[in-house]
């Protein structure tokens, strides 16, 4: 990149900093852990849900010669749920677990965004200041363009 001066030497170390966060974040991917960690919570809340059920008919454990004989005469499969208060709660706990899960990957996304934003802003100040320097002043440097893709203007109160 060969920094000349301060300024660019500050931009070099702004894109070694943000290019090792990037480069960070794909390999540890902390929110991947928390991922896991609340997966495997939704899941075992899930089972803890499922010990409060009990489960009566269906066709388990038949004989397959049997079975179109049998299939008329047997109840489809139900669920009756033995205790109410325990088996909401355990499922309320499942979606609470899934909802962190969709927060983590959420965040990891923003956190990406924000440092490339960052990488390429000082990547493209450090590009138009060594374009000025290299023009000995003769030429004017690129002019820094700031895009805004909100759709709010700067003007609205």
């Amino acid at each position: 990149m060969q920094p000349v001066g301060e300024l660019e030497n500050l931009l070099v170390d702004r894109i070694v900093a943000s290019y090792w966060r990037l480069g960070r974040l794909g390999r540890v991917e902390a929110g991947i852990f928390a991922w896991e960690l609340y997966g495997e919570l939704a899941e075992r809340a899930r089972k803890e849900a499922n010990n409060y059920t009990k489960q009566e008919g269906g066709f388990e454990d038949l004989d397959e010669d049997l079975l179109p004989e049998i299939l008329r005469s047997i109840t489809p499969l139900t669920t009756t749920i033995t205790d109410q208060e325990k088996h909401q709660g355990a499922v309320s706990k499942a979606r609470e677990m899934d909802a962190k899960r969709e927060a983590e990957t959420f965040k990891l996304s923003r956190y990406e965004a924000t440092i490339e934003r960052s990488l390429y802003k000082a990547l493209h100040e450090l590009q138009r200041l060594q374009a000025a320097r290299r023009a000995d002043g003769g030429v004017p440097p690129p002019a820094a363009i700031h895009l805004d893709v909100t759709g709010v203007s700067g003007d609205e109160p």
